[in-house]
């Protein structure tokens, strides 16, 4: 089934129920459409037409999903912006997809501007919000009296519908392709998985940006006709109030959502809450227990990827006990038993291992990526014979529970995240008096694979700096999140033989890897470094 049908049959079932609680807006399924329907009226009318890529620069608010759905429903490609990223990604993103227009918020349009020239394909911006910059267009003022009418378009499941840029090891973002079909067959397999029903208000903070945010909370909610109460941002001391108000009965988080939700004082009525469900990515084990009796809810953790977002969850209720991390479950399912969904460890060479040895995490279903765009040879290294080789180690129990360990690739995650090594290090390198650089991610105690940045940095002779120095010119050329938190300074870095930095290494140096660093997140305990240097 493709989006357009996906959403219109769910409309058809639940008219007048409420769909989207947004701050004080509550919105209709019928509404809903209706919104959507303009939205795609207006897109066609830009001249967008099937298979135009057209990119997303929102924040979470109905305006994303009107827009989405719009362009799923004339055949157009989404292309979701991380808004938070700096003017060389989005840059990078514009130009690689060839995207013909960008819906784009008032805040982000001066990033935008500065970059506009350098985008030949980019025809129209469309912007929300309370200015309209000179040359672009008005989102609402244009939306607001337009027909309800969709233009007829033919469509069918395995049409693209969306490209999503990740990172990568190279430093470049991939652009990961994905069917409708992918996204409609996932939405169902979470939904069935964690058992959401018609009566369920499915609350998160999680990116529209992101595939999570688009296959779970979205999709998973169309799926089970309940309803989805979307929020600007994560806060750890209000969620449980913000789900007091909504009467959430799902929170659909990060996974180090957990551990923060985790950290607020406690209180005596943190059990009062209607949440009976937290889907998150990881929760720490020696608070998994004592978390579900406090706020008297279900862990129910997964684990996924872009390129494979049907993938791997928790057991459906009554089925397999449920196991904390590192453990991340099963093979999802799905309500029709001929869809399927295999997971396996394999070595090297691509071959099964026995249960309890460690191997790369693989993963085949009907909804893994079709490849990444103008990328065929990264598609033929991470998708072979229909598998998602995923780049994780882990391991089965005798259960057939797979278990989390590590990264194969050179790829970390921060607050849900991924992030390329090589990217940072490539920004840190090109300061003028810095020769060379290594970043790495130390765990941060916020859950299964949830990292901080760590960068080493090697100045070049008779160069002194100061640590400050190194954050702001990542902060002036990286997205806030892809700043370092820790940085060493080195006199020298081990390498191969052929001068390749031994990151293996640099991990095996000390059991602590923050320790004696830069801390811009605790400065007081490193005014040992407020000036640092190589005089030679």
């Amino acid at each position: 089934m493709h989006i357009r049908d996906f959403l219109e049959n769910r409309v058809k079932n639940n008219p007048e129920k409420i769909y989207l609680y947004f701050k004080e807006q509550e919105i209709t399924y019928e509404d809903f459409n209706k919104q959507v329907n303009k939205t795609a009226h207006c897109l066609w009318d830009l001249g967008i037409r099937k298979g135009d890529n057209v990119a997303i620069m929102l924040p979470n608010c109905p305006e994303f999903l009107y827009t989405w759905f719009g362009l799923n429903k004339i055949g157009a490609v989404e292309v979701p912006i991380n808004h938070r990223l700096g003017a060389q990604e989005v840059k990078y993103i514009l130009s690689h997809s060839e995207a013909k227009a960008i819906v784009i918020h008032h805040d982000y349009f001066p990033l935008l501007s500065n970059i506009r020239t350098d985008l030949s394909f980019l025809r129209h911006s469309v912007v929300i919000g309370s200015e309209t910059p000179p040359g672009s267009i008005s989102f609402w003022d244009y939306v607001a009296n337009a027909p309800e009418v969709v233009p007829t378009v033919s469509l069918s499941e395995d049409d693209l519908a969306v490209i999503i840029y990740t990172s990568g090891t190279t430093g470049s973002p991939k652009g990961v392709m994905h069917s409708h079909k992918n996204w409609v067959l996932t939405g169902e397999s979470w939904s069935y998985t964690s058992g959401i029903c018609p009566n369920d208000r499915i609350m998160t903070s999680n990116p529209l940006s992101h595939a999570n945010a688009q296959c779970y909370s979205t999709m998973g909610s169309l799926a089970a006709g309940a309803s989805l109460i979307l929020l600007e941002r994560f806060s750890r001391s209000n969620i449980l109030e913000q789900a007091r108000h909504y009467k959430a009965t799902v929170l659909v988080a990060v996974a180090a959502a957990a551990a923060m939700i985790w950290s607020r004082p406690p209180q005596e009525d943190d059990w009062d809450n209607p949440l009976r469900l937290l889907r998150t990515g990881g929760v720490p084990a020696e608070i998994y227990e004592d978390f579900e009796k406090r706020f008297q809810l279900k862990l129910h953790t997964g684990y996924s990827l872009t390129e494979a977002p049907f993938c791997i969850t928790a057991p459906r209720e009554g089925t397999l006990q449920r196991k904390p991390t590192p453990g991340i479950g099963i093979p999802a399912q799905h309500p029709d038993p001929s869809v399927y969904n295999e997971a396996k460890i394999v070595n090297k060479a691509g071959i099964e291992v026995p249960r309890g040895v460690q191997g790369e995490i693989i993963v085949r279903n009907p909804a893994v990526m079709i490849g990444y765009f103008k990328d065929p040879e990264k598609t033929a290294e991470t998708k072979r014979d229909g598998w998602i080789y995923t780049g994780d180690l882990g391991y089965q129990d005798e259960d057939g529970y797979f278990f989390f360990v590590g990264r194969k690739k050179d790829v970390l995650r921060r607050r849900g995240e991924l992030i390329s090594p090589a990217e940072i290090e490539s920004v840190i390198t090109t300061h003028p008096k810095v020769l060379d650089s290594a970043v790495l991610g130390v765990p941060s105690g916020l859950g299964t694979g949830e990292e901080e940045i760590k960068a080493y940095v090697r100045l070049k002779p008779g160069e002194s700096v100061t640590p400050q120095e190194i954050i702001n010119w990542c902060s002036e050329r990286l997205a806030g999140f892809k700043v370092p938190r820790y940085l060493e300074f080195r006199t020298d870095f081990p390498t191969t033989s052929t001068g390749k930095i031994q990151k293996d290494v640099l991990k095996a140096e000390k059991k602590d890897l923050t320790e004696g660093c830069y801390d811009r997140q605790n400065l007081g305990e490193v005014t040992h470094f407020l000036m640092i240097g190589q005089k030679n």
